[in-house]
Order: C-alpha cells, then sequence, then structure tokens
C-alpha cells in the first residue's frame, strides 16, 4: 500500500485488490477517504517479488473519510456503506458506488443507509 492503513474494507474484484477508507497512524492518527488498487492478475510472482504496485484509484476516493468501512460486489459494481469518521458526521449513512468498469465513484442519491454503522458484516442477496 502506498498509504498504511487499518480498519479499511479489502475487496478482490475481477484482477483488482481494492483498499478502501481505513485508518491511518496511532492512537492520535486519522481516517481516511482514499481507495487503492493492486492489480493481482494470475501471477502471483510478480506481487510476492514487489513488481506488481499499489496505485491511487483513477476515479478518486470517497466523499467521507471513514475506518470499519465495509464493501461488497455486485456485478460489476462495489457498494460501500457504514464506517466511523473524525470529521463530520461520526457514523455516515451515505452509500458509495464504485463502477469497476467506468473506473468511477458516486453517492447513490437513491439510498442511504438507516443508521449509522461500522465494523458490520455486508452481504449482497440477489433476489
Amino acid at each position: 500500500l502506498q498509504t498504511a492503513r487499518s480498519r479499511s474494507a479489502c475487496i478482490a474484484h475481477e484482477d483488482i485488490l481494492y483498499a478502501i477508507g481505513g485508518w491511518y497512524g496511532g492512537y492520535d492518527g486519522y481516517s481516511l477517504s482514499s481507495i487503492e488498487t493492486l492489480f493481482i492478475g494470475n501471477d502471483l510472482a510478480e506481487i510476492e517479488n514487489g513488481i506488481a504496485q499499489w496505485s491511487d484509484f483513477e476515479g478518486g476516493g470517497l466523499t467521507v473519510d471513514v475506518y470499519g468501512v465495509r464493501a461488497v460486489a455486485y456485478g460489476p459494481l462495489i457498494l460501500i456503506a457504514g464506517g466511523h469518521s473524525e470529521s463530520g458526521v461520526k457514523f455516515p449513512t451515505v452509500i458509495h458506488i464504485l463502477d469497476t468498469q467506468s473506473k468511477s465513484i458516486a453517492v447513490d442519491t437513491d439510498n442511504s443507509l438507516i443508521y449509522g454503522t461500522r465494523s458490520s458484516a455486508a452481504i449482497v442477496v440477489d433476489r
């Protein structure tokens, strides 16, 4: 990772690993809004030998800095929700949609969490 982080959401989608949000530093650290990606492909040796490099997600980051955030994949989309923020609203209810095809991220303006939450399990139920 380019930025050390803990309590981030990590999700693999197709050949890319995403590290989303998280906490930087120790007791006096801060929450992050950045997203980093790592192409994992089929060659594990590139990762083990440090050839594969983390990079900033080209679509930008979250609109809020959060740790304890969760992510799930649904088709070409990664839905990002929950978390705790050190600035603004402590438990944001916003849902971000990361589109892996267009490499963009946006806030879901039609949906939000009823209550903010952090470090909870996230699943997709396809009906």
